[in-house]
């Protein structure tokens, strides 16, 4: 079956052919087609610059992407994006920019996100007040501790602007803009989110539900940043959207802009090398062999490959560069399972409402757990259903339905396999990836029972997957992880140690489509000296 949405993501840029070569003069690379890269170059494009986007996997999008197999279409790292649904909001406005206003989104039912505690449901609504009427109704005795944390989310949330703001401008000026306005989001930046929890709450289990989606932040609430965390409950507090067409709307909108101001979209297109004479950028050399000559070039491809992989010599600026490494942490690692039902959700009873399952409330018991042996439960699953959110999908695959399902891993329980081949790794990876299957589809029919008997197919991914076909560090799902120590590092920032080397993406905001967003657009202001941000708000 092919439907008119997977024909069109199909077209999506074009794929790099070693004997034409890439021919023209562009303003701008920029190496990785997720968020980051994607909306950088649709900035820069709107702009007048002529940008060459340059993909190492088959299909544009990175951690948006959407592909179809076997009559079926899923998304690989998009599930649930927040303050889009008010015209006058921020994150609609940075949406609606670089994508042209071509985006169309779907609201998510009041019930966004379930939250399981040791089989305990917890219905989570959109709407502060909603949301504290909700968190009171199941902890009564906690009303005060409640109240002080829903004031501390917009708090710290509203509390971030500076600190982001002054990744656009250059050092001194930034340094100067945090020191007069952004002491206070530095303050809660630098405690973890137990640590903060713990000083209003000593109940375990209102905790675990306030922090039960800690994975759209990509570290455990003894490890992240309590303002990462307040930055997260605020982009959530009113629900949640979904695009319609799923993660492939995303390039289907962004790609055409790009090439309308002369720029080109390549997928299969690996970068093997920055280029680098003396401490300023040259192009970019393929791993095909072949460079493309240009002063400036902008990585979306994450900190530790552009810096650790990507850049080769010993000059200064590169060799500043690398020593940077060792002060930022790899995020989390994942298995998953990508599902197709021949029935419709209706009649399989699925809802819009994601699932966050954890195996009881001490998360960090559970984390010691599993890192210690990969057979005890996974510390947490999410459960998503991308057929029930697309208001496109009946059109396009009526009398199917999908499920995209994530456990959080440790790195460790495949290490063994790390250098081999995609599908060669051998029977042994074979019977794991076995093992994940039945434990994950043991999970999901927990919660939906009826939709046992409908299975069609199923696709199972690993930490390896994330290595082989997204380049990531040891399998990591996200950018650098949100503990307080990001928070501090100024240097994630646009500008690097290099000349005309520029990063963009989640590695200069936060982790997520919506940090990768922000990134983008902070590293457009930084290249352009505008300030996009506020133009954007301002709707200019």
């Amino acid at each position: 079956m092919t439907s008119t949405t997977t024909r069109a993501s199909a077209r999506i840029g074009a794929p790099y052919r070693k004997h034409e070569g890439i021919h023209g003069t562009f303003d701008t690379v920029v190496i990785g087609s997720g968020m980051g890269g994607l909306a950088l170059a649709s900035h820069l494009a709107q702009a007048g610059q002529k940008v060459l986007l340059l993909e190492q996997n088959t299909i544009v999008g990175g951690m948006t992407q959407a592909y179809s197999r076997h009559g079926y279409r899923w998304t690989v790292g998009m599930h649930y994006i927040g303050e889009v649904g008010n015209p006058n909001g921020a994150g609609w406005k940075l949406f609606n920019r670089v994508t042209g206003g071509q985006l169309r989104w779907a609201p998510m039912p009041s019930i966004f996100n379930r939250m399981v505690i040791a089989g305990r449901g917890y219905d989570v609504p959109a709407g502060p007040q909603a949301y504290a009427e909700f968190l009171t109704s199941h902890f009564p005795a906690e009303a005060p501790a409640i109240q002080a944390y829903m004031a501390l989310v917009g708090s710290v949330a509203k509390s971030s602007a500076p600190y982001f703001g002054a990744k656009a401008l250059p050092p001194e000026a930034g340094a100067a803009l945090m020191q007069r306005h952004g002491q206070d989001f530095r303050r809660h930046a630098s405690q973890t989110t137990q640590q903060v929890l713990r000083s209003l709450t000593s109940n375990d289990e209102l905790i675990a539900v306030i922090c039960a989606n800690w994975g759209d932040y990509s570290l455990e609430p003894s490890k992240s940043s309590f303002a990462m965390h307040c930055m997260l409950a605020k982009h959530y507090l009113h629900g949640a959207h979904y695009p319609e067409g799923g993660g492939a709307a995303f390039a289907q909108a962004m790609v055409p802009i790009i090439e309308a101001a002369g720029g080109r979209v390549l997928h299969s297109a690996e970068v093997a090398e920055v280029l680098v004479d003396g401490d300023a950028v040259q192009g970019v050399r393929l791993a095909s062999g072949e460079e493309v000559r240009c002063p400036r070039v902008v990585s979306n491809a994450g900190v530790q490959n552009t810096f650790g992989r990507l850049l080769h010599g010993s000059s200064p600026g590169v060799m500043a560069a690398k020593a940077l490494l060792p002060t930022v942490q790899d995020t989390y690692a994942i298995v998953g399972l990508n599902i197709g039902f021949k029935a419709s959700h209706a009649e399989l009873g699925f809802t819009p409402a994601n699932i966050w399952s954890h195996p009881g409330p001490d998360f960090e018991a559970n984390l010691v757990a599993h890192r210690q042996d990969f057979d005890a439960p996974f510390p947490w699953h999410f459960i998503t259903f991308p057929s029930t959110k697309d208001p496109l999908w009946e059109r396009d695959f009526p009398g199917r339905a999908t499920v995209e399902m994530y456990a959080y891993t440790d790195y460790s329980h495949f290490a063994r396999w790390a250098g081999t081949p995609w599908m060669k790794r051998g029977d042994d990876y074979l019977a794991r990836k076995a093992v994940i299957q039945q434990r994950l589809l043991d999970e999901l029919f927990r919660h939906t029972p009826a939709a046992v008997q409908h299975v069609d197919v199923v696709e199972v991914s690993t930490p390896l997957t994330y290595e082989t076909f997204a380049k990531r560090e040891r399998g990591g799902f996200m950018g650098v992880a949100s503990s307080p120590q990001r928070f501090v590092q100024d240097w994630l920032r646009p500008a690097t140690p290099v000349q005309g080397l520029y990063l963009t993406g989640q590695d200069v905001a936060t982790d997520g489509v919506i940090g990768a967003l922000v990134g983008a657009t902070l590293c457009a202001s930084f290249i352009l000296q505008r300030d996009l941000m506020t133009e954007i708000r301002a709707g200019a």
